[in-house]
């Protein structure tokens, strides 16, 4: 398969477009496909992902990909053999059109991550629109072999070995002037406007234990400007108590990878950091994407039964992420027992992340799902 085409709407700026770039700069590199990204915004992608400026009609494809913006779009190629809606995003009108006629290409919807058991029913249905005839195909990434699997590329867990042993993790970490002192634990923070972070702020600096947060520019600005009685700007840290607060400029996403890598702890969201913390195999917080609470419950507890199965227990963690989300249980009794049972959740964390390398990649099942409708 050599040709595909994929469509982004950003609706979340760091999670969309960082997960669309992800898999077309895979599927490119590791599988020589041509992609073209289609994308409404393509400035979302500056900070991510850097090589993506170079990859636009204008200066030829990089790396196998040409971004384009959306407002551009006319029309796929002749040549095109696949279209990918992600999120499910409605595609232009003459693509659309496109779809339905004879010999089109292969309609692929590209849907959000869940853990729920309802996924694997769902992935690879197709369905058939029934104003023009044109059939879409529904592709569920998931945690288990009957669905379309993580974006996880060739040797990341290797690079990533690698890089934790030695001394080069404090490097990268001194370089950026993000290195912690020889006794604080460090946490990387990525949250919703929803989390209750000034909250655990609170909670550290008053602990038992020094920490230090690094949080990307950007993020959980009304709940430290709530903690800190004024904003947190870029630079170095601030102290209050046990602990030592940072804000970093926003990492590229292979750089945001190393600092998963590099942190005891990782508080992550949606679904790309999400991803992201399972390869680095570090004890993390995951807040699902903010939606009425008994359905973002039952998004956690279906992530954390998968867990379970696959990893074993991790009772406390499962209660903190429980309070992060959806604050029952209270959270100064979820962060105290987490905290307190921290030294021992590596290893189920790091089993976690081995469990989940063992199965095929999202962008390995995406082209063998594409070849058999081909």
């Amino acid at each position: 398969m050599r040709r595909l085409a994929i469509f982004c709407r950003v609706v979340d700026n760091y999670g969309d477009a960082g997960v669309c770039w992800r898999l077309a700069r895979q599927l490119a590199t590791e599988h020589a496909a041509r992609v073209t990204l289609w994308i409404d915004l393509p400035q979302a992608l500056a900070a991510l992902a850097p090589a993506a400026a170079a990859c636009t009609p204008a200066d030829g494809a990089g790396a196998g990909v040409t971004v384009r913006r959306w407002d551009d779009a006319a029309d796929v190629g002749a040549d095109e053999q696949v279209v990918i809606a992600a999120f499910g995003c409605e595609l232009p009108a003459p693509v659309r059109r496109r779809l339905a006629q004879p010999g089109a290409p292969l309609w692929v919807n590209l849907e959000y991550l869940s853990a729920e058991d309802w996924v694997a029913d769902c992935h690879g249905l197709p369905s058939t629109k029934p104003d023009d005839g044109a059939v879409e195909h529904f592709f569920y990434p998931g945690f288990t072999a009957d669905t379309g699997g993580l974006l996880r590329e060739r040797g990341l867990l290797a690079a990533r070995d690698a890089f934790l042993a030695g001394e080069t993790a404090k490097r990268w970490l001194a370089r950026r002037h993000l290195a912690a002192d020889p006794d604080e634990q460090i946490a990387s923070l990525f949250c919703y406007p929803d989390a209750p972070v000034s909250r655990w702020l609170g909670l550290l600096a008053d602990g038992p234990r020094p920490w230090r947060v690094l949080v990307p520019a950007g993020v959980a600005e009304a709940g430290i400007a709530d903690f800190l009685g004024a904003p947190l700007a870029v630079g170095a840290p601030v102290r209050r108590g046990r602990l030592s607060l940072q804000r970093f400029a926003l990492l590229t996403q292979d750089d945001y990878d190393r600092l998963l890598w590099c942190c005891d702890l990782n508080f992550v969201r949606g679904e790309d950091s999400w991803v992201r913390a399972h390869w680095a195999g570090r004890p993390f917080v995951w807040q699902p994407y903010p939606q009425d609470p008994a359905t973002r419950s039952a998004k956690l507890d279906a992530f954390l039964t998968r867990f379970e199965h696959g990893a074993g227990s991790i009772d406390a963690a499962a209660a903190m992420m429980r309070a992060w989300c959806c604050g029952d249980p209270p959270l100064s009794r979820a962060w105290r027992a987490f905290e307190a049972a921290l030294p021992e959740l590596p290893g189920a964390f790091r089993r976690w992340s081995a469990h989940l390398a063992a199965q095929d990649d999202l962008g390995t099942r995406l082209l063998g799902f594409c070849r058999e409708r081909l």
